[in-house]
């Protein structure tokens, strides 16, 4: 299965086109002086700007402008803003120029720079993609040289102060798209055996502890999840089962094991973690999930594993991800304060950027925001395959002849979604649609109001097979309703609720906490939706408690988004 490209497809008026275009401004605007500063200033160039604060001058950008090049060459191909190229063009060619002169006097790598050399070997590929960079292919052969002379090689288990266990899907990136013969030894090299052989064997996933690295006791959550993308591109580059299955049994277990109702995973510092240590992360800690980073190792993992199985499972992760980490995020400043940590807190939560600015996350952001439209359609043997119900527009070469689907929905405050598509001649495909494991009833289909029988393909995706015309309009019902998660099914608790994909957090103005006041278990049965402002609901019989949806919330709204049954004797709607 094949996923699109970024030219592919257009994001159209909704939540998520908003998002896009909000962070392309932001990006955009940026200066390149305040983006170089630091690097200009090691190689002893004049550096006028901005002396940025935060992390930021701890790496003299360097940890970020590998990311940033990425992010605007893919702005460059989702815009077709000539700006955005510019941009990425001229900061590669300044970048390269500091590292020369700075390179016996102030070197901006060295042995330990696993991190900062997978981001710009990724840049790499990408300027070669998007822009035409002419130089891309020169500047990866200096960086696979130089991994392969300096990088330390004594890389131990878990130590994330370097991440030298995600560089594997970058070398193999350099071996596909530039055609570096040495980048496959080293994509070898960087293997993660020793960690994905845990999930080979299905063995206990806290069987192995970090032998270095910070905040050690467990692995750490993004870059762990992150070089799985590498165990993936491995699978794709060789067709060698260890890495599937290693993949598929790694899926299992975040999906049993850590993600939250929100799709964030990795509390407490950003470990994975047995589940007792999560609850207890929720009532003690406001660190629940590394949003940005986290939603980004996500994204690719699910998009490689749909497109090597064939099956719509790994689109619920994507959605929840979408509707309660994307779009629940605060705008950036620009001081380069980002919401870090998404807090979960089961006594009360509050969104807030991160005081320190430029860390990672800003990386992280525009790429993951990017990577949207690479996730809603793929396409296998002249069939289209729809993972999202997001307002978008398809353009999509089928089998030499080009079709063009426009999908429009007000989801999910409304609980449909129209294809309408646009063929030079009338074709024959199956259109094939994720059913979301939310769905409160039947999904139904209809073309230009005429309901159509589907059936359930082997995969598990609702699929329409018909005779398609210029101007059919395919209409989805999605039915949804507020439900319950558990987090621990067997306790079945902690609890948090939600309308379809999205999470709902309560606004509470009592005394103690909403704990206290509910019986959590009977909740749904009695939450009325409030009329003219959707997917709000009142509590029947409490008027101290309403949920609105957490991407809602604004900075410093305390919400309760977890729900602790196991630690409060509830008090309200109790059972005789």
């Amino acid at each position: 299965m094949k996923s699109f490209d970024f030219t592919d497809v257009t994001l159209t008026d909704g939540m998520m086109k908003r998002i896009l275009d909000e962070t392309l401004a932001f990006y955009l605007q940026i200066p390149n002086d305040n983006i170089l500063k630091y690097m200009r200033e090691s190689a002893g160039k004049p550096a006028p700007g901005i002396a940025y604060t935060g992390w930021y001058p701890n790496s003299r950008g360097t940890a970020l402008i590998g990311q940033w090049l990425s992010a605007y060459s893919r702005m460059f191909a989702v815009s077709g803003d000539e700006a955005f190229r510019e941009k990425a063009v001229y900061l590669a060619d300044e970048f390269w120029d500091c590292c020369e002169a700075a390179r016996t006097t102030a070197p901006f790598l060295t042995n330990r720079s696993h991190y900062d050399l997978e981001k710009l070997l990724r840049a790499h590929c990408d300027l070669f993609l998007y822009c035409g960079y002419t130089r891309a292919k020169e500047h990866a052969e200096y960086l696979v040289a130089f991994a392969d002379r300096h990088l330390t090689k004594d890389n131990l288990f878990g130590d994330n102060s370097t991440e030298w266990y995600t560089l594997t899907e970058s070398f193999w990136d350099a071996w596909e798209i530039l055609e570096l013969p040495q980048a496959r030894e080293l994509a070898e090299r960087f293997e993660y055996r020793e960690f994905w052989d845990i999930f080979y064997q299905d063995a206990d996933p806290f069987s192995k502890k970090p032998l270095a690295g910070l905040y050690s006791e467990f692995c750490h959550a993004y870059s762990h999840v992150n070089s799985f993308n590498g165990c993936a591109k491995a699978y794709e580059m060789t067709n060698n089962p260890y890495f599937l299955k290693s993949l598929r049994s790694f899926y299992r277990f975040m999906q049993t094991e850590e993600v939250m109702a929100t799709g964030g995973y990795g509390p407490n510092y950003e470990h994975l973690m047995p589940k007792n240590r999560i609850i207890d992360a929720l009532r003690t800690g406001h660190d629940s999930f590394e949003t940005q980073c986290d939603t980004y190792a996500a994204f690719r993992l699910c998009k490689y594993l749909t497109r090597f199985t064939g099956e719509p499972e790994y689109g619920n992760w994507v959605e929840a991800l979408l509707f309660n980490a994307t779009a629940a995020t605060l705008p950036m400043t620009e001081e380069g304060n980002i919401i870090y940590y998404s807090d979960y807190n089961m006594y009360g939560g509050y969104k807030k950027n991160r005081q320190d600015g430029w860390t990672c996350c800003t990386g992280t952001r525009p790429l993951l925001v990017t990577e949207m439209q690479r996730l809603l359609y793929f396409e296998e043997d002249g069939g289209l395959y729809v993972s999202q119900y997001i307002p978008s527009k398809l353009h999509w070469n089928r089998n030499g002849s080009p079709v063009t689907v426009c999908q429009e929905t007000g989801f999910p405050e409304e609980n449909t979604t129209s294809l309408t598509l646009s063929l030079t001649a009338p074709a024959v495909f199956p259109i094939h649609l994720r059913m979301p494991g939310w769905l409160a009833g039947t999904m139904t289909v209809s073309c230009n109001h005429v309901p159509l029988s589907a059936t359930v393909d082997k995969n598990g995706w609702l699929t329409v097979c018909r005779e398609w015309k210029e101007g059919d309009c395919l209409t989805v019902a999605l039915p949804a309703a507020v439900w319950m998660h558990s987090l621990d099914p067997v306790k079945k608790g902690p609890n948090a609720f939600l309308y379809g994909p999205v999470v709902l957090a309560a606004d509470y103005t009592g005394i103690q906490t909403p704990n206290d006041w509910m019986d959590v278990q009977s909740l749904p049965e009695k939450m009325r939706p409030l009329p003219e402002q959707p997917l709000h609901y009142r509590v029947e019989g409490i008027d101290t408690i309403t949920f609105r949806p957490f991407y809602e919330y604004k900075e410093n709204e305390r919400y309760f988004l977890y729900h602790d049954t196991t630690a409060h004797a509830t008090k309200f709607h109790k059972k005789q």
